[in-house]
């Protein structure tokens, strides 16, 4: 077959394929820059600004604001408009409960499931994964996670259980995020790699078990690292001076004694 038979199809294909809408637009840039927090916890989204930004109308903003209220990503405030979504202490005690049922789940039925393309996919997102650690780049590793995250979902081939982990998995990243960026995240993810290689080759070879072990194991691993940086004090390293005490802080009582003046009266 020839170039100028190919070329046609090409186009064809590339005509069919659907433009995103306003709303859609809008929706994946604002949902990327909150998983990435280049948009700080309780930040106001004014429509206003979005519609400049964006060069759209304030229907397909507010269409992407719903949405996104609708994950948990966005409060809605009625007469105040818009702000980011705050993430509690509970938000995450219930996240790493909810993953320790979902994900030994999601792995299981991938495991049983998961075609040759599948694992084909999955290997390639651990692939960008490996790198994405290798040279410390951030960003590059939250989304080469959570496409890894989502290749696995996918090889469930269970579309209610899949939809329900990929919001999790929002969850997850904003997670991270608030627990470490840069040269921290990417040592944190060393050991998250190694269980995350091991997991898929479980998975790969259709081993239920090892694949619903691991997958404890890997929420176990990172609960454990968000609880350590959650838990950790530099109060402890800070030598704080102590100020000698002043004569107008005590008060004489009888005998000469020196008390503090707060106790002056008090019979002590």
């Amino acid at each position: 077959m020839n170039r100028r038979e190919i070329r046609p199809n090409a186009r064809h294909r590339a005509a069919r394929r659907p433009r995103p809408t306003g709303a859609q637009r809008v929706y994946e840039a604002l949902r990327h820059a909150i998983i990435a927090l280049e948009l700080e916890p309780g930040a106001a989204l004014e429509e206003a600004t979005l519609c400049r930004q964006f060069d759209v109308s304030r229907t397909p903003v507010r269409e992407a604001l719903i949405r996104l209220a609708s994950e948990g990503l966005v409060d809605l405030e009625p007469n105040r408009g818009a702000k980011m979504a705050t993430l509690q202490f509970i938000d995450v005690v219930d996240h790493y409960e909810a993953m320790d049922v979902f994900q030994p789940v999601i792995c299981h039925f991938a495991a049983v499931r998961h075609t040759d393309g599948d694992l084909a996919a999955m290997t390639a997102r651990l692939r960008d994964l490996r790198r994405a650690v290798a040279r410390r780049d951030a960003e590059s590793i939250i989304r080469a996670n959570y496409d890894l995250h989502c290749a696995i979902a996918t090889a469930a081939h269970n579309r209610s259980l899949a939809n329900a982990y990929r919001q999790m998995l929002v969850d997850k990243l904003r997670i991270a995020q608030h627990t470490g960026r840069g040269r921290s995240l990417a040592e944190r993810f060393l050991g998250t790699h190694r269980i995350l290689e091991r997991l898929v080759r479980a998975i790969g070879t259709r081993d239920t078990k090892a694949a619903e072990r691991l997958a404890r194991e890997l929420n176990g691993h990172i609960r454990g690292q968000v609880v350590a940086i959650l838990s950790a004090s530099l109060g402890r390293e800070v030598a704080v001076p102590i100020p000698a005490p002043r004569e107008r802080d005590f008060v004489v009582i009888g005998g000469g004694k020196l008390v503090p003046r707060r106790s002056e009266g008090s019979g002590s």
